[in-house]
């Protein structure tokens, strides 16, 4: 009874520590996403009709470099945000039921 307990909370403090730091990679990488879309409209904001033809460009050129977010991946497959956090637990749980269920 006691080697299962130890061994349950062995198990949920590891679980809940690998949720976390995956937590921490999916919630900075949604914020660098959000930070890098929201550029678009800094740069649009700007007082740029006041600025010479060069400079114009030059921030043309960011914007339309700013168009496609930057997003973190894991391994090319998983961008790392909230959305694949979330992805993440559901499949989690599910995957959970299963193994519960077959065990039973």
């Amino acid at each position: 009874m006691t080697t299962d307990f130890v061994s349950f909370v062995a198990l949920v403090s590891y679980t809940s520590v690998m949720l976390v730091q995956i937590f921490n990679y999916c919630w900075f990488g949604n914020k660098v996403k959000l930070k890098s879309l929201e550029l678009i409209n800094s740069i649009y904001n700007t007082e740029w009709p006041e600025l010479n033809n060069s400079s114009k460009r030059d921030l043309l050129l960011i914007m339309k470099r700013a168009m496609t977010p930057i997003e973190f991946t894991s391994a090319y497959i998983i961008t790392m945000n909230l959305e694949s956090f979330v992805a993440l637990l559901k499949m989690s749980y599910s995957v959970f039921n299963l193994l519960h269920q077959t065990q039973e």
